[in-house]
């Protein structure tokens, strides 16, 4: 009963503040200006993933790593024999620039399309996968935002395997 009340109490409160304004000339605040900026600060304190990695030559650098691992690699460095290395180093640049929010655009080929051909099989998915989490510690991506690229890219898995 207690946190239901505190819970109506604090929502109550939250409505009366109305909204707030991130600049001057929104109009006046109900709120003073420490608490405007602070708001604000909140509002942009959060730093894209692109950014927390180093931007883009630490992608760069992990990318090129990471395929250079996967071309020796003999579980799966065969699908890659008809494939222009330094177009694949740049569209994969490209996609995990964009996809951890940063400035870049990917224009490739969607995934599905991009692998169709190749009957790629989910144990060397993983061991692609496996090659570039090792490319990410050799390059010095810390690990919690190792974990934050791989999950990003996961998603891709289905439309990558076609067995």
């Amino acid at each position: 009963m207690y946190c239901r009340i505190m819970f109506l109490l604090l929502s109550l409160a939250l409505v009366g503040c109305g909204t707030v304004p991130t600049n001057d000339t929104d109009g006046p605040s109900d709120l003073k200006n420490y608490d405007r900026t602070l708001y604000e600060r909140l509002g942009t304190e959060r730093s894209s993933l692109y950014d927390r990695l180093g931007g883009r030559d630490t992608i760069v650098s992990f990318v090129d790593v990471g395929v250079e691992r996967v071309l020796v690699n003999p579980e799966i460095g065969f699908l890659f024999d008809n494939t222009d290395i330094d177009n694949l180093k740049f569209q994969l640049t490209e996609q995990i620039c964009e996809l951890t929010g940063g400035p870049c655009r990917y224009e490739g080929m969607d995934m599905e399309s991009a692998h169709f051909d190749l009957d790629i099989s989910a144990r060397e998915f993983n061991a692609l996968v496996e090659d570039f989490q090792i490319a990410m510690r050799q390059t010095g991506v810390p690990y919690r935002l190792e974990n934050q690229v791989i999950a990003l890219l996961a998603p891709m898995k289905p439309a990558m395997l076609h067995r």
